[in-house]
């Protein structure tokens, strides 16, 4: 019964957005803004195999060496992050399995060179110290100058979207990314971790809410790009028709580019007759030893760069993806770029896994930059012959 009364609050409650920045975020190349977006974001420190292990050995700037020079060719990032930022350990949650905690200092500190940035905490781990855990993640985060988006105060602060202005050549466009949790019965009943009128928690993921909220925005500013920062599916498993339903029902809704998190391995890349959804973007920096091999999950993941730019006076938006190996038992807790075969090896999977049909797949480009290998997905696809 708690979800129908969180779903009808998400709807009804007509909270103001969040105030946008007053400086619009200019890009490095002229008449470009790209903006990277990264998945499951955790340094581990409650695996002592894992994480622990490596913060203490080796210390926090090691696991994110060989991924600083994508972090740095975005102008924004915007990245998944899986853990509170508390030292609280009273409140773990009984009954549920791989609580995270991370350092509430060390994190921020190692995230903000990479500014601006900004953290999705719409995800099943950021209650896992309990309400007062995440309120401590909220203040680390703003502490260190880290904007944070999915999970509120309550859940007219947790369904705002974050806004952003992007200036893209003479043009201004605001870029609106929502976050959502998949609703799970486990996760409402006994471990409260969705947000309410009058509690803290995360965001659920809401196709009805987001039309609405889209459409005021749309009212408010005459530029929109909206993307939609899903948390849901399987561990290391492809998709699931929940996901395929659910991401469809957020394009209808309004939404310009929906992309998920939460498996810890890359998921499907579809094309759905107007677009690309990005099923799941698997792992970014995540310190636990994995299950990729017990799983058979392939050791990638795939970290996305949204380029803006215009051409002949129109708004695009240019799509690469650069696969990242993120199996800890391969990289030594070190997730780097792909290969030249892995790359190969990455389309393949994709390819199969997704169900390209001919013209799909030939919008589907490799190529190599100087931040490395990557996927271009094509804004449009070529028409079946």
């Amino acid at each position: 019964m708690r979800l129908a009364t969180l779903l009808l609050a998400a709807n009804l409650t007509t909270a103001p957005f969040g105030a946008l920045a007053s400086d619009a975020i200019t890009g490095v190349q002229p008449g470009h803004v790209r903006v990277l977006f990264g998945g499951d974001t955790c340094y581990g420190e409650s695996y002592r195999q894992g994480g622990a292990k490596v913060v203490a050995e080796k210390g926090y700037a090691y696991s994110i060496q060989k991924l600083a020079p994508l972090l740095r060719s975005a102008d924004l990032r915007v990245l998944n992050l899986e853990t509170p930022l508390t030292t609280r350990r009273a409140e773990a949650l009984p009954g549920k399995d791989y609580l995270h905690h991370s350092d509430p200092v060390r994190l921020p500190e190692i995230f903000a060179a990479y500014r601006p940035l900004a953290f999705s905490l719409a995800n099943n781990h950021s209650l896992d110290q309990g309400t007062k855990g995440l309120t401590d993640t909220f203040e680390a985060l703003d502490s260190a100058g880290i904007e944070w988006f999915g999970a509120g105060k309550d859940l007219a602060r947790a369904k705002q979207p974050l806004l952003k202005k992007l200036r893209v050549g003479d043009r201004t466009v605001t870029l609106a990314i929502f976050g959502g949790f998949e609703y799970r019965a486990k996760y409402d009943r006994n471990f409260h971790f969705y947000a309410g009128a009058d509690h803290a928690g995360t965001a659920p993921i809401d196709a009805k809410a987001a039309k609405d909220a889209i459409a005021e925005l749309c009212r408010r500013t005459p530029e929109v790009f909206v993307v939609y920062f899903a948390h849901w599916g399987e561990n290391y498993r492809w998709k699931n028709a929940a996901q395929t339903a659910m991401a469809h029902a957020l394009r209808a809704a309004g939404v310009d580019l929906v992309i998920g998190a939460h498996a810890h391995a890359m998921q499907e890349v579809e094309w759905d007759g107007r677009g690309w959804i990005f099923y799941g973007l698997g792992n970014f920096l995540f310190n636990a030893p994995g299950r990729y091999a017990a799983n058979e999950a392939a050791p990638f993941s795939l970290p996305l760069v949204v380029d803006f730019s215009i051409k002949d006076g129109h708004l695009q938006t240019g799509l690469r993806a650069y696969p990242i190996v993120s199996d800890n038992q391969l990289t030594a807790y070190q997730p780097r770029l792909v290969t030249g075969p892995e790359l190969a090896a990455v389309e393949a999977l994709l390819a199969t896994e997704s169900r390209w049909d001919g013209p799909t797949h030939s919008a589907v480009k490799r190529g190599t930059d100087k931040i490395g290998r990557y996927l271009e997905f094509a804004k449009d696809r070529p028409a079946a012959r």
